[in-house]
């Protein structure tokens, strides 16, 4: 018999979005590797056996439930997803398991992972820094599409080839988020010193300051950002295409911390922008290439590559309109940080 799930909370009116981790078959090393790379998440919550959840907290209310009890050693993705279903239990957006396949491979340390609405109950294996990057926009309307895009990059139905057994078949699948585990400088959420505002993108395109250095840099690149393209429109059909984000607050913000409080506009009679946030971050100031840092805010979360400031408004425009998607602009630009990309993701972001 499964361990219980907690229920949730009393007057938890509105669905709380989130992630799910259950530690199944693994070892103290593993599991405490798991946690270090996911990183100290907003809404981390430890699950007690036979306590109650409290409300979400915070100003975008999000929740990563951590389940340890010995129980669930030995627990297939059935059994969670049967747990799951149990009357008033919070249902979270992605369910991982830290399971003998995640001890296996200490460099990408793999998780399994399933969608609880998912009838066929698909599994799929993404690294726990895909993941915790995944759940920092479980809040965004784009959600559903990531993890669609996440279950169809790190498929891990068990397909054997004649005298092939699972753990060579394992060794073998894909895996979500390797180039994330792999890169020089891999995305980490560190905790908040103070709360960041929460911005509500209202426009096409959106640019967030995160360095105070140099006022003057930074007139000329937000100058830049969204200059009039004489070739495309006329001074007379100029309109703002990218909300600028100016606020002290930020100062020394980073890339995560950022992507975790962009809302997108609620109305629905207002078109906004598309899943991505520009920075303007130290880089951005200093260097002579004037550059910014666009970070996705759907399927490949985590990713970064930086652009020339100039590019930032048609990107903004073509992203909106359909014209192309984001993997076009990230090959005009360069890559930060991945050190190794599968080809899978190589052609997922070409559009290939």
């Amino acid at each position: 018999m499964s361990p219980a799930l907690p229920l949730s909370p009393d007057g938890e009116t509105e669905r709380v979005p989130g992630a799910l981790l259950i530690r199944g078959d693994c070892d103290d090393t593993t599991w405490n590797d798991v946690l270090s790379r996911m990183g100290e998440l907003p809404g981390m919550v430890a699950h007690i056996p036979g306590e109650s959840l409290l409300p979400a907290q915070g100003p975008i209310p999000r929740r990563l439930l951590i389940s340890q009890d010995p129980a669930w050693q030995g627990t297939t993705p059935v059994e969670v997803s049967k747990a799951l279903n149990g009357e008033d239990v919070w249902v979270p957006d992605l369910v991982l398991i830290a399971d003998h396949g995640t001890t296996r491979d200490p460099a990408l340390r793999p998780l399994m992972a399933f969608l609880p609405g998912d009838d066929d109950l698909y599994r799929f294996r993404v690294t726990p820094r895909q993941a915790a990057m995944t759940y920092l926009v479980t809040h965004r309307p784009g959600i559903e599409d990531t993890l669609e895009y996440h279950k169809e990059c790190g498929a891990a139905e068990v397909e054997l080839e004649p005298g092939e057994s699972y753990e060579d078949w394992l060794d073998g699948a894909e895996v979500m988020g390797e180039v994330l585990e792999t890169a020089a400088h891999p995305p980490h959420y560190r905790p908040l010193v103070a709360p960041l505002p929460v911005v509500t993108q209202n426009n096409w395109g959106l640019l967030v300051r995160t360095d105070f250095s140099d006022d003057r840099a930074w007139a000329a690149l937000a100058e830049d950002v969204d200059r009039l393209d004489p070739q495309v429109e006329t001074p007379e059909e100029y309109q703002p295409y990218v909300q600028v984000v100016d606020d002290p607050a930020f100062a020394g913000a980073t890339p995560e911390q950022v992507m975790a409080i962009v809302r997108p506009n609620e109305d629905e009679d207002e078109e906004t922008g598309e899943e991505v946030v520009v920075i303007a971050d130290h880089a951005s100031m200093s260097g002579s290439d004037r550059t910014v840092l666009v970070v996705p805010l759907e399927d490949n979360v985590g990713w970064s590559f930086r652009l020339s400031s100039d590019k930032v408004r048609s990107m903004a425009a073509n992203l909106f309109v359909g014209n192309n998607d984001l993997s076009d602009w990230m090959n005009q630009g360069s890559p930060n940080g991945p050190a190794v990309i599968t080809e899978k993701e190589r052609q997922a972001w070409r559009g290939w």
